[in-house]
């Protein structure tokens, strides 16, 4: 079992007791108090009072295609230098809170910038929303090219979300690992659409979750 630590900045393992336990807990058996002590001290279990009220567990699709596969994703959408600009100016400044935030802390901020933009347009039908988020992504693809920054995952990903957000188009980032050997990876995916990943190496990740 492998898990993502927002709050540490981490991924870890449970093996052996611990793992055991865990996922008798999950199937909803008996397990040994000691072994819940230990759980519970570990932060994997918490008492359900210092669970916030909103809390809420996202659901993802299992993406059926990708946007950068599709041959039209980025043939028909134009390429402006404000919009060159704008996706360098996204990408250094995510550069640098992921430097000087947590892990947490950007996140958060990424959730909350979403929800102001995104509550604050509306896009008529699913039609639409597909190819608004099409032209946007094809748009931040072709303008990544120009922005000497090497590609990462994780920075290209915020930044993605953040270029869609202003523009009221909402998406998710998932985290995805692989277990043996361990490897972990991130997309920002819209339905069952994978926005900047192709389908085999989505597929070929576990999501453990999603913001």
């Amino acid at each position: 079992m492998i898990f993502l630590d927002i709050a540490q900045d981490r991924y870890f393992r449970l093996t052996g007791p611990l793992e055991k336990a865990m996922r008798r807990f999950r199937a909803h058996e008996g397990v040994a108090s000691t072994l819940l002590e230990r759980l519970a001290a570990a932060r994997i279990l918490v008492e359900a009072s210092d669970l916030e009220a909103n809390v809420t567990i996202a659901n993802i699709q299992r993406p059926s295609r990708s946007a950068i596969e599709q041959a039209s994703a980025t043939k028909n959408c134009r390429l402006s230098a404000a919009v060159v600009f704008e996706v360098m100016a996204i990408i250094l400044s995510i550069r640098l809170q992921l430097k000087s935030c947590t892990f947490k802390t950007i996140l958060d901020k990424a959730s909350a910038y979403r929800s102001r933009k995104v509550d604050a347009q509306e896009i008529a039908t699913p039609t639409a929303l597909e190819r608004s988020l099409l032209l946007a992504n094809g748009q931040f693809a072709r303008a990544r090219h120009y922005v000497p920054i090497e590609p990462v995952c994780l920075l290209d990903s915020l930044s993605l979300l953040r270029f869609l957000s202003r523009r009221g188009l909402s998406a998710n980032i998932v985290f995805g690992v692989t277990p043996e050997p361990f490897a972990a990876h991130c997309w920002v995916q819209a339905g069952d659409m994978v926005l900047n990943e192709t389908l085999s190496d989505a597929h070929a990740h576990t999501p453990i979750r999603v913001v």
